[in-house]
C-alpha cells in the first residue's frame, strides 16, 4: 500500500511547483517508522538540533494554494486544482498530518502523515524574506 501512494504522491506532484519567492519541486519521501520527530528530520538533514522548527496543520499550510481567485487565469486555475487533488489525496490516504517548517528563510518544508507502519508524504523548499 505505501508503494501505490508514494507513486500516485509522484504522479499529483509531477511538474508542480510550490510558489513562493522562488519555485521548487516536490519530492516524495519515506521513513520506515511511523510518526518522524522534527529532531529525526533534522539528523537526517544534517541540520543543528538548534534549527528553528515550525509545525502547521496541513490546512494552514496548503490556504493559500487552494484560495481560489476572481482573477485566477486558466492555467492559474488548473495549478489550484492540481493541489486540491494533491490536498484531498494526503487527507485521504494518511493519518495524523503534520506539516514541518525547518530552518528560516530558506526553509525546509515536509508535509507527512502516517500510513501502515510508516512515515509518508512530501518535501519542498520555500523561500520567505
Amino acid at each position: 500500500m505505501t508503494q501505490s501512494i508514494t507513486e500516485k504522491l509522484a504522479n499529483l506532484t509531477q511538474d508542480l511547483l510550490w510558489m513562493s519567492e522562488a519555485d521548487y519541486p516536490w519530492e516524495v519521501v519515506s521513513y520506515d517508522c511511523s510518526n518522524v520527530t522534527p529532531e529525526q528530520l533534522l539528523e537526517q538533514s544534517n541540520l543543528p538540533s538548534n534549527t528553528s522548527v515550525e509545525t502547521v496543520t496541513i490546512e494552514r499550510f496548503f490556504a493559500p494554494a487552494l484560495r481560489e481567485q476572481s482573477w485566477h487565469n486558466e492555467e492559474e486555475q488548473a495549478t489550484r486544482n492540481r493541489f486540491q487533488q494533491l490536498f484531498d489525496f494526503l487527507n485521504e490516504q494518511l493519518n495524523d498530518l503534520i506539516v514541518y517548517r525547518l530552518k528560516e528563510v530558506e526553509i525546509d518544508v515536509y508535509v507527512l502523515g502516517t500510513v501502515e507502519d510508516k512515515t509518508v508524504g512530501l518535501k519542498t523548499t520555500i523561500v520567505e524574506t
